[in-house]
């Protein structure tokens, strides 16, 4: 197999994985109080990071300052985002969930642009903004005019602050990656990883209380899709996350934004027979044209008319 149909099945798998995740979460939640699957979910993968680091022999250590910055990053690109997500799933689709998560690179924009440290608005992200924007409306169309139900209005709420979150933890980890700071991907990784467990455990302990073993142990379900969310969803996934950016450059790889929700829709449907409503369906075209407009290349093969090629590295699912 050449190096690039490589890098393509890797990409399709990647998708993939990042879709199933959606469907995952429900079925941990079902069972776990959210904020501990969402600790569980963490622990796992900072488990697997670190033997693989310690494999490959990588030194991890980083001055103080710079862990400070990483922590905090970590709490907006795992740490809050896991917390909402997993208690908005309580309340909402796979599906649904997985089409708010296609927004994340909507929030990133927008609030890169509002700090000054994002890319230029040009008419044409202009355009994909709205779209966009659009496209939130047509998905929550259904509680704007009430006919949803409560639970549905805080579900969604939730899941739309974790793409917020994620939007920050976006910037906050490419100011980390990128500049003077410039820190290695896998030790920030595992400082990020290691905020994010630290503060989900503590959350969890304070405002749950946490099944016994053997509730765990009677629902194999549940413990696969932990071992599927820790290992596969977040450890895996991020190593290939990682490996795309590296050969394809961060715009193209995050492309896999596109498709994710689509997957998830996919697999909401295949294990809980969840059909989208026709205000998700158009929606999701509509957000996913919109953060098209906002990943297109110019003819001269920059990103928004010569603005350095975006380094949002952050793990969106």
């Amino acid at each position: 197999m050449s190096a690039q149909s490589r890098d393509a099945t890797l990409f399709a798998l990647l998708a993939a994985i990042w879709g199933g995740s959606f469907v995952a979460i429900k079925f941990v939640v079902g069972v776990v109080p959210p904020v501990f699957g969402a600790f569980l979910r963490v622990a796992l993968a900072l488990a697997v990071l670190a033997a693989v680091f310690k494999y490959e022999n990588k030194d991890l250590r980083v001055p103080r300052a710079l862990k400070r910055r990483m922590w905090l990053a970590g709490l907006f690109a795992q740490g809050l985002p896991f917390c909402f997500l997993f208690w908005g799933e309580r309340l909402i689709s796979p599906g649904l969930a997985g089409i708010i998560n296609g927004t994340v690179p909507l929030w990133t924009f927008c609030l890169g642009w509002a700090l000054g440290t994002g890319e230029a608005l040009t008419p044409r992200k202009l355009t994909g903004l709205l779209m966009g924007f659009v496209g939130i409306v047509v998905v929550c169309s259904p509680l704007l005019s009430f006919s949803g139900t409560r639970a549905e209005a805080a579900g969604t709420t939730a899941v739309f602050l974790m793409a917020v979150c994620y939007g920050v933890g976006s910037l906050l980890t490419r100011s980390l990656l990128s500049g003077h700071a410039k820190v290695d991907f896998r030790a920030n990784a595992f400082h990020q990883t290691c905020a994010a467990a630290v503060f989900l455990l503590v959350v969890s302990g304070a405002t749950e209380t946490w099944p016994a073993p053997g509730v765990l142990l009677g629902a194999p379900a549940v413990v696969g899709s932990i071992l599927y969310l820790g290992v596969v969803s977040t450890a895996l996934a991020f190593l290939i996350y990682f490996h795309l950016i590296r050969e394809w450059g961060a715009v193209r790889a995050s492309a896999v934004t596109y498709v994710a929700p689509i997957v998830a829709v996919f697999w909401d449907y295949v294990f809980f027979r969840n059909v989208p409503k026709p205000a998700e369906g158009l929606g999701v075209l509509a957000i996913l044209a919109g953060v098209a407009l906002l990943h297109a290349t110019t003819p001269g093969g920059s990103v928004g008319g010569g603005v350095e090629p975006n380094k949002e590295v952050a793990a969106h699912e």
